[in-house]
């Protein structure tokens, strides 16, 4: 028999428990009677002590062996990993609409409701406020992580809607820990991770310190081939405002009519690897900004954990616990540059920069364009129309592959201090104080707008002055492809660059400003509790309750950190500027900051009862009453859970409630912030989004319920669970691509738009936003607001299943089988009514893609499977993951392939010349297989391990995306190794 099977067995039937149920908060208590048969086990779910037999409620429990056995992963892998949630990204951020708050976060999105619905917990109490980022907790000091799949609101309050997340600390760890792993990735320099651990006990109390580093290495787009596609085939980050860019040449009387007026091409588009082409007859060049990109973002988290308790009495016990952590994104690759939203008139991306002939680029650039002399003498002013500053030059000031680079950081400090003690044999107290800090900062780089208009015209630079163009430190700036030297992601060379053209470092840089931005959160939780037993006579047992009171505050401060971020100090095109006609802020394409201090103070009661009405059958009840105060006001959530054990071998449980989560002040305050989001009628380039609160905005309230089985028959032990949740009053913005889309339909951006739509006022159109029937086009789209507002409702049910056996003495050891399955049955988002106006149709979101609405990515299946063979010191696994197929619901797009035509729509797309686009219809499902092998050696308390992830190198299924794949489905990696070893002293 194996040695570690006395260990297996007790892991075996503390996993069973747990997947019977909820007991009270943080700590698993075992107590081995000489079969090691389970005594007591607290657990997430309820604030009652009890054993697992009076549980009622659906939990899975992934612990420490079970850690170590899939190979040491990390947080954000063991969330892509789980059947139960819905789109989770992490490798990357930037492109998909899935709420995932922070770039490089591992957030978890419970049930698909949204990572804001789903409450994470560290040692049973809230870690910070807002979605939780679990890559800040150091994997090292981390027991096990338990999952309550339903509803329990009226036991922890707000935010509990789809479930609850609790991360369980190492309490009883002595001695030293090493332990470090790398993964090698191909066309990347991988992803590494060192972490320590000490551990002390002594009589009365004990301490736990943990510190954790992991590096991972940027991958980027050019590195995989599916990544990296032509237009004709996925024209998703192909965008026509660029550099070769599309100019309008006009006289001296602004005519620009006439032989020798009008629009030419920049030269240079197809040497420097763009793509000539044309709409509606405007020639222009097609270049991808996605080469510039990573499919994997460079990342450095750092994290710190102490841990004391101490027991200070007989009956007081004292925890203290103190978490510090960073998570740094240094280079956040983007767009070399972006393209004008906004000019020195307003907005408007269309001829918003002009330069004249003195311009010592001009000349050169006509001729390149084909003018003749007297073209060229005619001419006075070219407008930059369809063009950026910088795109196939890449950005020559923040290096790598010619993106720019932003910068994002998260701290994290939070501390917890917490007392228990008991009045006596059947009455017990809990205090509790915890403080987080959580402080996010932003730095994106966008050019200025008088900026750049006055190097155009000869006036750039920081050493300008004077009032002669390019003189007394005064530089131009050559906005033409003559500047370019080559191509720095394909190494294109550009035959028509002329070297005493080339624009300066200096001046490039002096161009460029950073929109500054720093959230700060002060959350503050008290919280007592009181626990005991009732002196009922009930043939089950002893009745227990809980009932508690907790106190929430929040100080949430949102700044600009310089003054061009600041909306209230300059909001007008010119820097100083303050009464404009169209405040769209100094910067050609990002948006402003408005500062806002806001607060928030919640007051909760709660109670519990656990009843044994007999030893088969458990009753527990659970309610909570909240008050947010204001115009938010309270509300009250009950809770009913059964347990039915008909059979030694069978188990039945269900229950049924009611959760809540209130908004935040985000979400109330009257003023927003401006982001970034691809729109399906320009055929997904991004335009600003302008996000605003809503004072008037209420909560949202759901109805769950959950009916269950567990069976357990030696080693055979297996549970279904069906589940539903009714989501009423969903807190959502306005998603921008409806309101784009329901104006201009879905395209390149050459269709018309429709002016008259009942929601053109939340479009701000080029040209001073000026919306003309038969002349304003899809492109014209500048800006779109999104306001917060009280949704749709939802109603979402599945299945879960989960299958464990156990096959001992096959050979010199044991063979474990595990299978997880969830299938989502129904996501039906009912009709979307704004403002009397209806902006979208109801629809069942599962199975596609979502990716112009809510709630993102949905496929019907996702599960895991593993078979693990254990001898001795050796553990062997194969794991296979499965996620399953979507289609996108936009349907097909065109590409013109023959400029020659006026344009390509869905309605002539089977004409000569126009191609459909049908790449990514079908997002197929996504199989890895992954094998893990671990040697434990005893003696020198040391464990080494191998993975071989993705072993089949699996690609990624298309997906009409700017990377081409959908990253809640598949994974960018391709196959990877991952080495690692953990000794102990």
């Amino acid at each position: 028999m194996n040695k570690n099977y006395k260990k297996n067995k007790l892991t075996i039937n503390i996993a069973l428990a747990l997947s019977l149920g909820t007991t009270p908060l943080v700590m698993a208590q075992q107590q081995d009677n000489g079969d090691n048969d389970i005594e007591t086990i607290m657990v997430t779910g309820s604030y009652i002590k009890g054993t697992p037999e009076d549980a009622a409620l659906p939990v899975e429990v992934i612990d420490m062996a079970e850690l170590q056995d899939r190979g040491n992963p990390t947080v954000l892998d063991i969330i892509k990993s789980l059947a139960i949630t819905g789109p989770v990204l992490g490798d990357s951020n930037q492109f998909v609409t899935a709420a995932q708050n922070r770039i490089g976060g591992g957030s978890i999105n419970l049930r698909g409701l949204g990572p804001q619905r789903t409450l994470v917990l560290l040692n049973g109490q809230r870690i910070q406020y807002g979605q939780v980022d679990t890559n800040m907790i150091p994997m090292a000091a981390i027991a096990r992580i338990e999952i309550l799949k339903d509803g329990a609101a009226a036991t922890y309050g707000s935010d509990a809607i789809g479930g609850v997340v609790n991360i369980i600390t190492r309490d009883d760890f002595n001695g030293f820990e090493i332990a470090a792993d790398h993964r090698f990735v191909d066309g990347s320099d991988g992803d590494s991770t060192l972490q320590f651990t000490y551990g002390w006990s002594g009589e009365n109390n004990n301490l736990l310190l943990s510190a954790g580093y992991q590096h991972r290495s940027d991958l980027p787009v050019v590195e995989r081939d599916w990544a990296d596609t032509p237009r004709d085939v996925n024209p998703t980050s192909y965008s026509v405002f660029g550099n070769p860019g599309s100019l309008y040449t006009l006289g001296a009387d602004f005519s620009g009519t006439g032989p020798y007026f009008g629009y030419t091409a920049d030269a240079n588009c197809e040497p420097l690897g763009g793509e000539n082409g044309f709409i509606y007859g405007v020639p222009l060049c097609y270049w991808s900004y996605a080469k510039v990109l990573n499919l994997v973002e460079e990342e450095n988290r750092y994290q710190v954990y102490a841990e004391y308790n101490h027991a200070l009495t007989d009956s007081t016990n004292l925890k203290f616990d103190a978490l510090y952590a960073v998570n740094e994104t240094p280079e956040l690759r983007s767009s070399p540059s972006y393209f004008p939203l906004q000019g020195p008139n307003g907005p408007g991306s269309f001829g918003v920069f002009y330069t004249l002939m003195n311009n010592p680029g001009a000349v050169t650039a006509l001729q390149q364009a084909g003018y003749t002399q007297e073209q060229i003498d005619a001419t006075a002013f070219i407008n930059l129309n369809i063009w950026r500053p910088f795109a196939l030059s890449g950005n020559p000031t923040d290096g790598g592959l010619g993106g720019a680079a932003s910068e994002r950081e998260y701290t994290l400090q939070r501390y917890s201090l917490g007392l228990d003690g008991d009045f006596g044999n059947s009455m017990q107290w809990q205090l509790s104080a915890m403080y987080s800090r959580d402080e996010a900062f932003a730095r994106t780089p966008d050019i200025l707008i008088n900026r750049l208009q006055s190097a155009l015209l000869g006036f750039g630079g920081s050493d300008c002055s004077g009032m002669t163009p390019g003189e007394n430190g005064c530089e131009f700036f050559n906005p033409f492809s003559n500047a370019i030297a080559s191509n720095p992601v394909t190494g294109n060379s550009n035959p028509g660059f002329v070297a005493d053209l080339a624009n300066s470092d200096s001046l490039n840089a002096w161009l460029f400003d950073d929109i500054l931005q720093e959230a700060i959160s002060d959350y503050l939780v008290l919280e007592g509790v009181i626990t005991g037993e009732l002196d009922w006579g009930m043939s089950g047992g002893m009745p227990e309750y809980a009932v508690g009171l907790q106190y929430r505050s929040l100080d949430y401060d949102y700044q600009p950190l310089n003054a061009n971020s600041n909306a209230e100090i300059n909001p007008c095109p010119v820097e100083g500027q303050t009464d404009c006609a169209f405040k769209t802020g100094p910067f050609i394409f990002q948006g402003q900051t408005v500062p806002a201090m806001l607060s928030e103070t919640v007051r909760a009661v709660f109670a519990e009862l656990n009843l044994p009405i007999t030893e088969d059958f458990n009753l527990q009840a659970a309610i909570r009453y909240e008050d947010y105060g204001g115009q938010t006001g309270s509300t009250t959530n009950p809770k009913l859970s059964l347990k039915w054990q008909p059979a030694e071998w069978l188990t039945l449980r269900s229950s049924v409630g009611t959760t809540f989560r209130g908004p935040t002040p985000g979400n109330r305050a009257s003023s927003g912030q401006t982001l970034l989001t691809g729109i399906a009628a320009v055929g997904n380039a991004y335009k600003a989004v302008d996000m605003y609160g809503n004072p008037d905005v209420g909560p949202e309230e759901a109805f769950t319920y959950n009916l269950g089985t567990v069976f357990n028959w030696g080693n055979f032990s297996a549970s279904v669970d069906y589940w539903s949740y009714e989501l009423e009053d969903q807190i959502v913005t306005v998603p921008a691509n409806i309101i784009a889309t329901s104006v201009a339909g879905v395209g390149d951006g050459s269709q018309l738009v429709n002016c008259d739509s009942s929601l053109r006022d939340l479009i701000v159109f080029a040209n001073n936003d000026t919306c003309t029937p038969g002349v304003t086009i899809a492109n014209d789209i500048t800006r779109v607001r999104s306001d917060t507002t009280n949704g749709p409702t939802v109603d979402t049910s599945g299945v879960d299943m989960t299958v464990n056996y156990l096959l001992e003495g096959v050979g010199a050891g044991d063979l474990r089988f595990n299978l997880v399955v969830s299938h989502v049955a129904e996501y039906e988002q009912e009709a979307f009514i704004y403002n009397d106006v209806l902006v979208s149709e109801g629809y069942d979101a599962v199975g596609y893609a979502n990716y112009d609405r809510l709630p993102g990515t949905i496929s019907e299946w996702r599960g895991t499977a593993y078979a693990q063979y254990e001898m001795n010191a050796h553990t062997a696994r194969v794991s296979l993951n499965y996620i399953g197929s979507v289609e996108d619901n936009r349907g097909p797009t065109v590409a013109q392939t023959d400029f020659n035509l006026a344009g390509c729509t869905l309605v002539n797309a089977s004409d000569p010349g126009c191609k459909l686009i049908d790449f990514g219809l079908q997002v197929d499902s996504f199989q890895s297989v992954d094998f893990n092998y671990t040697y434990d050696w005893s003696d020198l308390n040391t464990q080494f391990s191998v993975a071989v992830l993705n072993a089949f190198d699996e690609d990624p299924s298309a997906a009409r995306l700017e990377l081409s794949y959908d990253p809640s489905i598949g994974t960018p990696y391709g196959r990877t190794f991952k080495l690692g070893f953990r000794t102990q002293f």
